[in-house]
């Protein structure tokens, strides 16, 4: 993913009129977004919206590299129409890989939330015995769910 960069302050009062103060609740974020070789000098593109620029860019991110839980590469590309979708969220929509990254955390925290409130639950697998049961069950009930 890509780096964050904030630029809070400009702390030099004579700092140069070419520079100015970026606002503490904003992120910038600084890379090449398209494989598109950069615009002859002499072009001026003068867009008026957000929405202008993107479609005029179309940026994208292509083969971006992330390692499976074996260590393997997975290779995906990523489009930007908006800046909305460099939120973590929309990145997560555009990614087969991350998505299915998220489904398996949320599972995770869902049976964290039920070791925390369920207390019989919590009971059975604070006892070891009861434990060793309760992963039999669980490896028969995936077992059944993997055949159907």
């Amino acid at each position: 993913m890509a780096t964050k960069t904030v630029i809070s302050k400009v702390l030099d009062a004579e700092a140069v009129d070419g520079i100015i103060e970026f606002p503490q609740n904003k992120t910038l974020y600084v890379d090449q977004f398209t494989d598109m070789a950069p615009v002859k000098p002499g072009d001026v593109f003068q867009p008026e919206t957000m929405e202008d620029v993107f479609n005029f860019y179309k940026p994208e991110k292509k083969n971006v590299q992330m390692l499976d839980l074996e260590g393997k590469p997975v290779k995906e590309n990523f489009k930007f129409n908006a800046i909305k979708d460099f939120d973590d969220k929309e990145l997560i929509k555009q990614s087969p890989y991350l998505a299915q990254q998220k489904s398996a955390v949320d599972s995770y925290k869902t049976i964290e939330q039920q070791l925390i409130k369920n207390k019989i639950l919590r009971r059975a697998y604070e006892n070891e015995e009861s434990r060793k049961h309760l992963i039999v069950a669980l490896q028969a009930l995936l077992a059944e769910l993997e055949k159907n």
